[in-house]
């Protein structure tokens, strides 16, 4: 119980809140009320001078209009920083000032008044050292690199803060506790060594461990037939639930599983599956034995009402998005709406979110992001080369060996019912005599259906409804058109050379730096270092690749520190090319002077964006046009159609007609790659006028756009990744189709700003820009 030593008396509005418990010290995020006697005590202390008011948790999640008994009796005093109403309720801000005993309450008005009376932590031990302590937390902090870095608790920076014991409590067991129960007993402790021992206690065990999805067990009324949670207190606090050591715990008698039944809640159907497969033991051979033992195992262990509270604070979510990936504005946007509309509308579940693009572009640790500022547990399942619908639904029990399938397996692995399910690769899911997974997915991502969803194994229905689901896929035309109609599709685009540098200095090389053993040295990478690696030693749309050459750089140092060799910690282009050996040229560099009938054009391959040389060559023959190279049919057609519109409005460019009758014209694309499409219609065809014309072509200029027998220029896709190809081959001019205007709302203007984009509606604007003038042969003079 609190400690109730003589402080100041308050006599003001109170508020209960549904597991939220919080620490004074530590500004609260967004809360919405929406209760009238809570939303009347806000307005209530919000016209008053102070503005001050009580807050207080309740036991019991369910209950709608708590009295003294069903609250904790310790709470905090706290000051409205912000207020905002909105339709059907009201968003505050809290600064919790200090910790209060709730002595009693009067419930007589439109809103509930607080006696509270302020209590203090007892005096430490005179042998108790304060900054001893704080460099025990410290030193525990440091042992959980990995929990600190999710959490993002920068901890040279919480040293340099000066707080005291009590604040550095409070703002640890605040960044680290999402149970209301450990919340709880941190704020009721009136002892600051307890205290630490608790906030410790909690963040060692096996599932408070991983802090972001310390579970917070939601009791709810129902009508106690045998499978309720049956609700132990002491000292007002409930007894933490006993889960961990029940993950480990082997049930051998059917009397033991029954009584299993009574420590926490299960669904009816469960409850009656699992009674009936319980009283099959005894009647069973030691083989079916072991096999009811296994699945009654698993149907023990699964989450049925255990959840984690969402954080939906906006600024927060914000905040993670911004330091754990640069750029990807238009992601992050779409991920602060999608919060916003969740927040808002408690029970939307309609929105499945499909991050497709390049590898490397930060698809899985977005959604690591969201799982992080949502305080949710995260689970992965990667379906790639999935071609059994049976891995998705689970097999069926009569089968030897039978299992549950990738989804129910998630779920007990993640302990909640509503966690972030990331499902890694969609795109790339098989299909086989054995069934098809994307169809079984249909259902799984249908918030219509998966409230019941069946696994093959568990042969009961197991509701999905709270689960978001995230997909990832590199290539949005590899998912099945059903499967993306159902979710909701965000391009992650790649990245330009001068965020790919941000990225490295922001994240990959501190990262990288750490995880190598390397902090204490001061290593720096020179701006030209990166651009050295990034344009000679990688050829990615993202920064994998970029990850693994400054990683490797890192392993060479590594080497020199432990072999005590001199090492030169600024990396310089010149200490690259030492680490990682001479560069290579992965992209097509531009002509360096203008060439007859060599043009540039411009192509996609794997998300990535490169210049393209087309070579048109004419010699005596039967007027065949050839287009050669590893090519593939619409490619081909599309030159055939280049030669009939030069061939059609020849004289409009000033060729002989005749020409085309005793003239062979080959088309020919160098590069060794599979080439498809019809977006180097334009280029193809100013290479042939520029043969035929004998014009030179300006190698500044590249193009990119189908072309019709009528010389118009139609529209083409990629033209982002196009664009970025030209920048990075020194390409001045980029002719794109008109109808492709549009596009250029979605690329950064940093890209527009270094490239001179020119739409074009047909051919003849084509030819004005990109050949040259032909130059007139002067007559010689006596």
């Amino acid at each position: 119980m609190a400690n109730k030593n003589t402080a100041k008396r308050y006599e003001l509005p109170l508020i209960i809140t549904r597991n939220q418990v919080y620490f004074p010290f530590n500004q609260s995020d967004d809360l919405d009320a929406g209760r009238p006697a809570t939303v009347e005590a806000i307005k209530y202390a919000n016209n008053s001078d102070d503005k001050l008011l009580i807050v207080a948790t309740q036991k019991v999640f369910t209950v709608n209009n708590p009295s003294m008994n069903d609250i904790y009796e310790v709470g905090v005093l706290a000051r409205l920083t912000k207020v905002r109403e909105r339709p059907h309720h009201i968003t505050v801000q809290l600064e919790p000032l200090a910790r209060v005993f709730i002595n009693e309450l009067d419930e007589s008005g439109p809103f509930i008044i607080a006696d509270a009376t302020v209590t203090f932590h007892e005096p430490l031990d005179p042998d108790a050292n304060p900054e001893r302590l704080k460099n025990a937390l410290f030193d525990f902090f440091n042992d959980k690199l990995e929990l600190t870095r999710r959490l993002h608790i920068d901890l040279d920076a919480l040293k340099a803060a000066d707080m005291n014991l009590e604040e550095l409590i409070y703002f640890l067991a605040n960044k680290t506790l999402n149970s209301t129960e450990q919340r709880m007993a941190v704020l009721a402790e009136n002892s600051l060594e307890r205290r630490i021992d608790i906030l410790l206690k909690f963040l060692e065990d096996d599932v408070a461990n991983d802090a972001v999805g310390a579970i917070t067990q939601i009791v709810r009324n129902r009508p106690q037939s045998g499978e309720g949670l049956d609700e132990v207190e002491r000292d007002g606090l409930p007894l933490e639930d006993d889960e961990d050591e029940d993950e480990d715990e082997e049930f051998d008698t059917g009397e033991e599983i029954l009584a299993q039944l009574k420590k926490r809640y299960f669904p009816k159907n469960f409850v009656t599956r699992i009674k009936k497969e319980a009283k099959k033991m005894g009647r069973v051979e030691p083989s079916e034995r072991s096999r009811i033992i296994e699945y009654l195992d698993w149907l023990m262990k699964l989450p049925y009402d255990q959840e984690t509270i969402d954080n939906l604070d906006l600024e927060n979510v914000r905040k993670v998005l911004d330091k754990d990936h640069f750029g990807l504005e238009e992601p992050k946007k779409r991920i602060v709406e999608f919060m916003a509309v969740k927040r808002l509308a408690k029970e939307n579940r309609a929105t499945v979110l499909c991050f497709y693009g390049p590898p490397g572009t930060g698809k899985t640790s977005l959604a690591t992001s969201i799982a992080t500022a949502m305080g949710r547990k995260l689970v992965k399942a990667s379906l790639g080369g999935v071609d059994d619908e049976s891995k998705l639904r689970g097999f069926l029990r009569t089968y030897v060996g039978a299992q549950p399938g990738i989804i129910i397996s998630s779920m007990r692995k993640a302990g909640t019912i509503n966690p972030i399910f990331v499902l890694d690769e969609v795109d790339k899911l098989g299909k086989s005599n054995r069934g098809d997974p994307s169809s079984a997915l249909l259902e799984i991502l249908d918030p219509e259906q998966n409230k019941g969803f069946i696994d093959h194994y568990i042969d009961e229905p197991y509701d999905l409804s709270k689960v978001v689901f995230i997909a990832t896929a590199n290539y949005y035309w590899d998912i099945p058109r059903p499967l993306r109609d159902r979710m909701e599709m965000i391009e992650l685009k790649g990245y330009t050379e001068e965020e790919k540098v941000q990225i490295a200095e922001k994240h990959l090389i501190p990262n990288g730096i750490e995880s190598h053993g390397l902090k204490g040295y001061d290593i720096k990478f020179t701006d030209e270092a990166l651009r050295f690696i990034i344009g000679g030693y990688t050829w990615e749309a993202g920064v994998r690749m970029l990850n693994q050459k400054i990683s490797a750089i890192f392993r060479k140092l590594s080497v020199e520190v432990l072999s005590d060799v001199e090492s030169n910690f600024t990396i310089t282009p010149e200490e690259v090319q030492k680490h990682l050996g001479k560069p290579r040229n992965f992209f097509t560099k531009k002509e360096p002077e203008p060439i007859v009938g060599v043009v540039t054009g411009i192509s996609v391959a794997g998300n990535i964006g490169d210049i393209m040389k087309i070579e048109v060559t004419t010699f005596k023959g039967k007027g065949v046009v050839n287009v050669t190279g590893n090519l593939e049919k619409m490619l081909k057609e599309s030159g055939e159609i280049a030669a009939s519109h030069v061939r059609s409005y020849a004289e409009k460019y000033g060729i002989n007609p005749d020409v085309f009758l005793d003239t062979d014209i080959n088309v020919h694309f160098p590069q060794a790659s599979t080439k498809d499409g019809n977006s180097a219609g334009v280029a193809m065809t100013i290479g042939i006028i520029s043969v035929l014309t004998d014009r030179k072509i300006n190698p500044n200029v590249a193009m990119t756009g189908e072309v019709t027998l009528t010389g118009r220029v139609l529209a083409i896709g990629g033209l982002y990744e196009k664009i970025l190809g030209c920048i990075r081959a020194g390409i001045e001019t980029v002719l794109f189709p008109e109808e492709n205007v549009v596009d250029l709302d979605e690329i950064p203007q940093e890209v527009k700003d270094k490239v001179k984009l020119v739409p074009i509606k047909n051919i003849d604007e084509a030819v004005a820009i990109a050949l040259l003038p032909k130059k007139v042969k002067k007559k010689a003079t006596a």
